[in-house]
């Protein structure tokens, strides 16, 4: 009898988690609806990248990080062949361990984004160069998150106009630009009901007195091994966010009482991938560490990247961006 009530609870179990990863399991007809939607409300597509061909097309994009040491976290960027390619029709930014890596030993990985002005974004355009920055619209990134500990993914706008996210930021206001993260992936290490979860992110008020705003965690099925559409809605009054076509998210940026409301300003776009950590004044990088400041370390709140398998590749797959405005 108690090994009949186990197996039953087992089924019942397995069939709650089978329920809760479903959601955004299947997003072909939503994606469709959600299309229809765009261009009924006469939104026209003003940027694309399918990523066909055989390189990175350099006039919509720059690679690379300018970042002390290229170093971003806990990982070096680089924008070697065997970590940023293109090939059949997608985009690769490849993390890895490199035992002789051309800034040394360590994580490796690259940076992708479309910044305009030349006073922002991370790293210096190449020859022929133009980006793209827009101003409200639907932003949109099909991709494979990797699947690894301590190790994420995302897509993202930063503002390529204003002082948000500066020193010079705006208190208050949200209007001179925010952070907006449509898809992040790093709940890798959580577990088995946690693990598959992407979350959307607003931050604000610069990096020193940042007000953020977080969705809950929103169950991805296999989104370490199958394409999903990850998007954002931005409007003058408010930020929806999507996946495979399905409203996940609606933001408005209040946090703790205070409204810092909607980026009024061009924001670029990011594809990127990070590895928690820190670089000490030696120049020496600590994966899953984070450095407190009294001076003592704890555990990365993504988890620890030298937990993963340091002989295998970790691929953040993108199959295209898009982005829609009202003509």
């Amino acid at each position: 009898m108690k090994r009949i009530l186990s197996a039953i609870i087992i089924c019942v179990l397995l069939s709650i988690s089978a329920i809760a990863l479903c959601s955004c399991n299947n997003g072909s007809s939503s994606d469709t609806e959600l299309q229809k939607a765009l261009a009924d409300g006469g939104y026209k597509l003003v940027f694309e990248d399918n990523f066909n061909g055989d390189s990175l097309d350099t006039t919509k994009w720059k690679a690379g990080y300018d970042g002390e040491n290229h170093v971003r976290r806990a990982a070096y960027v680089e924008t070697t062949p065997d970590t940023l390619f293109v090939k059949d029709g997608t985009l690769t930014i490849r993390t890895h361990y490199k035992t002789d890596g051309q800034y040394g030993e360590g994580w490796y990985t690259s940076w992708v984004e479309s910044a305009t002005n030349p006073e922002k974004g991370h790293v210096s355009a190449p020859e022929g160069y133009e980006g793209f920055s827009a101003k409200y619209g639907y932003f949109e990134a099909r991709c494979i998150a990797p699947p690894c500990e301590g190790i994420w993914s995302a897509f993202w706008l930063m503002p390529d106009e204003g002082s948000g996210m500066t020193s010079n930021d705006v208190m208050n206001t949200g209007s001179d630009g925010v952070e907006v993260d449509i898809m992040e992936s790093p709940w890798y290490h959580s577990g088995f009901f946690n693990r598959n979860s992407n979350m959307h992110v607003l931050h604000g008020d610069s990096y020193s007195n940042t007000k953020s705003q977080k969705s809950d965690n929103i169950r991805v099925s296999n989104m370490y091994s199958k394409f999903h559409t990850y998007g954002v809605m931005w409007t003058p009054e408010e930020y929806i966010f999507y996946i495979d076509g399905k409203e996940t998210w609606r933001a408005d940026h209040t946090v703790d009482g205070v409204t810092l409301g909607v980026s009024e300003v061009k924001q670029y776009m990011l594809l990127t991938v990070e590895v928690g950590g820190y670089m000490d004044e030696d120049g020496n990088l600590h994966p899953g560490k984070q450095l407190n400041s009294d001076g003592t370390e704890s555990v990365y709140w993504c988890g620890d990247a030298d937990k993963n398998d340091k002989s295998k590749n970790y691929d953040f797959i993108i199959d295209y961006v898009r982005v829609y405005q009202i003509a």
